[in-house]
């Protein structure tokens, strides 16, 4: 099996045959921690999204079950997140998103003036939530 690299650079090589320098790097911590905040927050919504349809469409409401996972998930973010961010995760998460006539913005306070952002997707969520300190 050949490489990932190799096949790049072959691949390359064969559109455009001059040398390439291919170099593999890690991505720093914040892109890391935006990353897995998305991921996190995508999940989330789909796990909502999942219970509604067992309670609405089956009939089976697995709340108690679920409520055990969702407060070691809560601590979690506790351990990373302060208060206010953890109420904006909370806004978008359980009241915001579900609502189908929201606009998908939020007004924020930026030092005296307040500014209407973005907040319909786990980006715009993050790019709230690292401002608020």
């Amino acid at each position: 099996m050949i490489k990932p690299i190799k096949r790049i650079r072959r691949v390359l090589h064969q559109i455009h045959p001059i040398p390439y320098r291919i170099k593999i790097t890690t991505p720093d911590k914040s892109t890391m921690h935006k990353k897995l905040f998305i991921e996190i927050l995508n999940q989330l919504k789909k796990i909502e999204e999942r219970r509604d349809f067992m309670q609405d469409e089956i009939g089976i409401d697995v709340t108690v079950y679920e409520d055990s996972f969702f407060r070691v998930i809560e601590n979690l973010m506790k351990l990373a997140f302060n208060k206010e961010q953890l109420g904006m995760i909370r806004l978008y998460l359980y009241e915001l998103y579900p609502d189908k006539e929201w606009d998908g913005t939020i007004t924020v306070k930026q030092g005296d003036k307040d500014k209407v952002v973005n907040f319909k997707t786990p980006v715009d969520v993050w790019n709230v939530i690292i401002n608020v300190k």
